[in-house]
């Protein structure tokens, strides 16, 4: 939920032939471990690997704002990571990408974390038992996930002591956050179906 971690201003105020085939490959080689669950899911290299993410996220990412709702670039990526590889490295990735969001964002340490996690968990069901090619299950699992995740954070957060405006904050922010992260996660299914298929649960 963009908004809610990132958005300080929204809720702290109220995510050629052969050459062509040689890139695709040489592309191929350097993203692919990283989804794999031989790779940077289980690695150090998942902490510069996100906290460049996290940072694409405090930096760039509020000019893509729409009416104050921006992408949750780390969400997006632990779901993506849960869809290709399955849930263990997408739980990993998601304590690491939390613990970016918080130091950077100034949240509440951990939150993000475990929210993260949580997701992880639910998004990760459908890399085998459900279809993950169709181009409807990243959709699903990118709106279902940021919903949750949502929930789950300021969940956390209430239990803290933050406070918020429940109604208001549904319907501006996590609803449209939640529109804006399954439309980006719909268009990048054809790019994520190009990584390799993993035959089962890491």
């Amino acid at each position: 939920m963009s908004g809610v971690r990132w958005g300080r201003g929204s809720l702290f105020k109220s995510a050629g032939g052969a050459e062509g085939s040689a890139r695709q490959t040489g592309a191929r080689a350097v993203f692919a471990p990283s989804f794999s669950p031989a790779g940077p899911g289980a690695s150090w290299l998942i902490v510069p690997i996100l906290g460049a993410a996290a940072i694409f996220q405090v930096v760039v990412v509020p000019n893509l704002a729409v009416r104050g709702v921006y992408p949750d670039v780390i969400l997006l990526l632990v779901v993506a990571r849960s869809l290709i590889a399955g849930r263990r490295g997408a739980i990993m990735w998601g304590f690491v990408g939390g613990l970016w969001m918080d130091v950077l964002s100034g949240g509440a340490m951990g939150a993000s974390s475990l929210a993260l996690m949580a997701t992880a968990l639910l998004t990760g069901i459908g890399h085998n038992a459900i279809f993950r090619r169709n181009s409807f299950v990243p959709l699903l699992a990118a709106l279902s996930g940021t919903l949750f995740f949502s929930l789950i954070y300021l969940a956390i957060l209430t239990a803290v002591g933050y406070r918020f405006p429940p109604g208001p904050l549904v319907a501006n922010l996590i609803i449209p956050a939640t529109v804006y992260n399954g439309a980006l996660m719909f268009l990048a299914t054809p790019m994520l179906n190009r990584l390799p298929e993993q035959a089962g649960f890491p």
